[in-house]
């Protein structure tokens, strides 16, 4: 819709998928700092929309319709699915920690605050979105939120709308195709030190190396992370929603909470076995191992339920 506005002509949804896509493999090809660029855009239009369109919604708002509207169990699973996919920021931790010089303290602060802020954004979106309906009457789709505020903002709230659901996936897909880059770049790195028994280094992910000599291996990986998403998104065109709704919890929870954890715990053992001493790491998480294997507890609760439902469906 987007590109259609600019070029004024009619685009085929997966020529725009592919421009989209194209767009972001291009800018994560170049490292963190190009993407840090494009994002800082992306959060600027995200903020100043959402002001907008909030500060437009907000005086509608009917406080018996958010109410009435209550479902608690809706919760589990798919409020709790979508939600860790949504907040999950451990794909981007090495990006991250890459791009703020191996400062742990400050990647863990990052990761909380660029965490909590869109919290905070979309709960306030939600609120003036499920306040302006009244489901007794309407159906509560997207578009009727639109035309409500379109009745006191005018046009330019479809044009506002828009530009936040872009500014949204934009900002998204900036911090998810840089990591997914960077992973395949490891990938790519790993398989070649086996291949090549001489090379005794990693190929770097610093702006530096990406200059120097790495820009066919980070347009190989860009093609890796990126191409097999769009080719499913041509054949599946509801895959996206299907599986956030549906395996989100099972892929969410274990990606993020059971195998992290078990990561970190091998980690230690190895450490200790291997040194007499154990060094701590700045911004440890504290708790020791009680606290990573109550993790794992509250992630093995959380899955094993979906299990037994796909197993005796």
């Amino acid at each position: 819709q987007f590109l259609k506005e600019v070029v004024h002509t009619d685009i085929a949804p997966a020529i725009g998928s592919l421009v989209f896509a194209t767009f972001f493999a291009s800018v994560a090809t170049y490292g963190t700092s190009r993407v840090d660029a494009i994002n800082r855009i992306f959060v600027f239009g995200l903020i100043a929309t959402f002001c907008c369109l909030v500060g437009v919604g907000l005086p509608m708002v009917n406080g018996s319709n958010l109410i009435n509207q209550s479902d608690w169990g809706m919760v589990y699973p798919p409020v709790i699915s979508i939600g860790i996919l949504s907040f999950g920021a451990q794909n981007v931790v090495p990006t991250l920690l890459q791009y703020l010089n191996y400062d742990p303290l400050k990647t863990r602060q990052a990761i909380l605050f660029g965490s909590l802020l869109p919290l905070i954004l979309y709960t306030i979106w939600e609120a003036v979105f499920l306040g302006l309906i009244d489901t007794s009457t309407a159906d509560g789709s997207k578009m009727e939120v639109v035309s409500v505020l379109g009745q006191v903002g005018g046009p330019v709230v479809t044009d506002l709308v828009e530009v936040f659901s872009l500014c949204a996936i934009g900002s998204s897909m900036a911090g998810a195709s840089v990591s997914l880059v960077d992973f395949f770049q490891d990938a790519i790195s790993i398989l070649s030190k086996k291949e090549i028994p001489n090379q005794s280094q990693s190929l770097p992910l610093s702006e530096e190396g990406v200059l120097s000599g790495n820009i066919r291996t980070r347009i190989l990986a860009a093609a890796l992370a990126l191409g097999p998403p769009v080719i499913l998104s041509y054949a599946y065109p509801d895959i996206f929603l299907v599986a956030l709704e549906e395996a989100g919890l099972l892929g969410g929870v274990s990606l993020y909470g059971i195998l992290p954890a078990i990561c970190i715990l091998s980690l230690r053992r190895s450490s200790m076995e291997g040194a007499n001493t154990q060094a701590t790491m700045p911004g440890r998480l504290g708790g020791g191992d009680t606290i990573l294997i109550a993790l794992v507890a509250i992630s093995s609760a959380l899955v094993l339920p979906e299990i037994r439902d796909l197993l005796w469906q």
